[in-house]
Parts: structure tokens; sequence; C-alpha cells
């Protein structure tokens, strides 16, 4: 019987269920952290304001459209939405079905040690130069952490993922991101259609030709737009959604690794276990052994 591990990281059953809005998870002199859940469509208003600190969102589903004055995106699950305190941001949708995020709120003192940890000047009055990290193999694990933090509700899990999410994001959002072509509803429309596949999808058929298909796109001009405004390419998308999608599944069940990763979408063991490594930093089997600890 297939059990589908493929949808296993974005799977809403293994979240807990909360009505729209912004619910505190915890509070503190290092961070705040908040559960959005929004269940707002196409025809909303856009949403705007400023960050009242530095803000690292994770997005776990869905899929919307970012703009601030250090770039602009459409997201999906995966990404790290980032923001610098005091910058004026939007979110608009471009499309139905709502998305889900966590959003860290973090304090100057938890900044300047994270920025000394990693050899940086502490006093970074805007230490992001971009306004999100795509899903990608090195942001997967900071993504799978706030996950499973938010599945078991755990205060210390919620820190871990915490620390990691920031130092993901100092290190990969130091550097400006790629210029972005300027975002027509249309395009919007047709990629975050791309993306929502992919979200349940993950472990299927999720070529190059197969997504263009359904964004209704040719090839070459899906692949562009798709980089323009996501940053990053759907391959690099769908790998990072399937890793994730494999350590859940190493985390939750007992699965063989090799039935883990065909599962995921993984059709060659090899691949899939230096993929793993390269993101996690160890081997399925370890990251399972570790995790279970």
């Amino acid at each position: 019987m297939r059990r589908n591990f493929g949808n296993l990281a974005s799977a809403p059953s293994t979240l807990p269920g909360r009505p729209g809005g912004y619910h505190l998870l915890g509070q503190g002199e290092a961070f705040d952290v908040r559960d959005c859940v929004c269940q707002e469509g196409a025809g909303s208003p856009a949403f705007g304001g400023q960050h009242p600190r530095v803000r690292i969102s994770v997005v776990l589903s869905g899929v919307f459209h970012v703009r601030a004055r250090e770039g602009a995106a459409v997201v999906g699950p995966g990404a790290l939405l980032l923001g610098n305190r005091s910058a004026p941001y939007e979110y608009r949708h471009v499309d139905d079905g709502g998305d889900r995020s966590i959003v860290f709120d973090c304090s100057e003192s938890l900044l300047e040690d994270a920025l000394r940890s990693l050899g940086r000047h502490a006093h970074v009055e805007h230490p992001f130069a971009r306004v999100c990290i795509p899903a990608s193999v090195a942001s997967a694990e900071a993504v799978l952490l706030t996950h499973h933090a938010l599945a078991s509700g755990e205060p210390e899990a919620l820190r871990e993922a915490a620390l990691t999410v920031m130092g993901t994001a100092l290190t990969l959002g130091c550097e400006p991101g790629e210029a972005s072509l300027a975002v027509s509803e249309p395009q919007a429309r047709r990629i975050a259609r791309s993306l929502r596949y992919i979200e349940t999808h993950s472990a299927e058929d999720c070529s190059l030709e197969t997504l263009a298909h359904v964004a209704g796109l040719a090839s070459f001009h899906f692949l562009r737009v798709f980089r323009a405004m996501t940053g990053q390419t759907p391959r690099q998308f769908v790998i990072a959604t399937r890793l994730r999608a494999a350590a859940a599944a190493l985390r939750m069940t007992r699965a063989r690794v090799t039935d883990v990763a065909l599962e995921a979408g993984f059709g060659d063991l090899s691949h899939f276990t230096a993929s793993f490594t390269r993101a996690f930093g160890v081997s399925p089997r370890a990251y399972r052994s570790r995790a279970g600890d």
C-alpha cells in the first residue's frame, strides 16, 4: 500500500487546527512566535505595515505575493520571509486557498548574539538584503524544525526552531536576491497554481513539462517566469519539498530508508542520500537516530 510520504511535510492533519488570525505560541525577551493562519483569497485586499522588530516568517503552506523595499516574490511552502525592523511590507493573495506561516519576531539582543556567533558585526541595523529565501536544500532543516515545533507544541522545540531559523536567515539573507520581473496578476496566478500542485503532488511527476502544463505556459517561458518570481528553479523547489517530506517521514514513521526515498519521489537511493546529507548535515539513518534521542 502506497503511504504517500510526499505530502507529510505539508499535510494539514499533522498540524493543530486553528481559526484564521495570529495565534501567540510563545513570548519572551529573546523572541515572540505566532502561528499565522490566513484564510484570505484572490479577492482580498492587500495587507501591509511595518515590522516592529526583526521578523522571519516560515511559510508552511499556501501561496502569496510579498513586496518590500528589498524586493518582491511569489512565495510558497518552504520559503523564509525576511523583515528588517521598521521596514515596510505588503502581502497580497494571488489565488484562493489561504496560507499558513510561523512568525518569529526577534529581539535586538538575540540578533546581536546571532551575528556575533556567525562572526559578523553585531550592530547591523538592516541584516537582510533580500525579501525572502526561497525553499531550498539549504533552508530545509530550518523549515522542518519549525513544522515539527508547531506540531508538537513543545516550548523547547520552538526555541530550537527559532534559533535555527535565525541562523539560516542571517546566513542566506545577507546578499541581495536576483532582480525580479514585474509581477502581473495572470502570471502570478499561474505560478501559484504550479506551487500548490507541487505542495500536494511532490512525490509524483513534477517534471518541468508537467509543471508548465499545470501553469498553462510553454516550458521555456514557465522556467523563466517561475525563477524570476520565486528566486529558484522548479527543480530546486521540488527537491527541497521532497527532502522535507522525507525528513518528516523519518521522524514520524519506522519505514525503511529506501521506502522513504521512493515514497518521497526520489527514484535513486544514492541521489537521495547525497541530497539529504547535504541538506541536513547527516545521513538519513543518522538523522532518524538523532531525532529519536
